[in-house]
């Protein structure tokens, strides 16, 4: 199963957006309403998607200014393997800002028809949320 949302333009530098994502504190302002009981330590966070399931999700990839990844975290229940990630691209010197895009990649095919309809929404929600942060880094 893959998934993206739109590709949005972020209002900052592809370091100050790098650095935004890389720290799982401001995860939970991009996230739908739906998630409730969000906790962080700042490398790992949990929650629970309202009448769905409890995550426990970790950094799986970070490469500077340009990736973030995250996976479910080892030994959680994750009904599905996955990854979110996050791809930034700079622009020319005569833009502003930089582009960036959400994905979901993984899982499985039962759990694919079920929540594949949900996911391009959601992504397009994350992916606005960080254009709207993003003023502010």
């Amino acid at each position: 199963m893959n998934a993206e949302s739109k590709k949005v333009q972020a209002q900052c530098s592809a370091e100050k957006l790098y650095s935004f994502a890389c720290d799982f504190r401001n995860f939970q302002r991009l996230l739908p309403s739906q998630v409730e009981d969000f906790q962080t330590d700042g490398d790992t966070c949990s929650f629970k998607v309202a009448g769905f399931v409890q995550l426990t999700l970790q950094y799986a990839e970070r490469t500077p200014y340009t990736t973030v990844a995250i996976a479910p975290a080892q030994g959680s229940n994750s009904p599905l393997p996955f990854r979110m990630v996050m791809k930034i691209e700079a622009q020319d010197e005569t833009s502003c800002g930089v582009l960036v895009r959400a994905e979901i990649e993984g899982g499985n095919p039962m759990m694919t028809m079920m929540i594949k309809p949900k996911l391009r929404p959601a992504l397009d929600k994350i992916a606005e949320q960080i254009q709207y942060y993003s003023a502010g880094l």
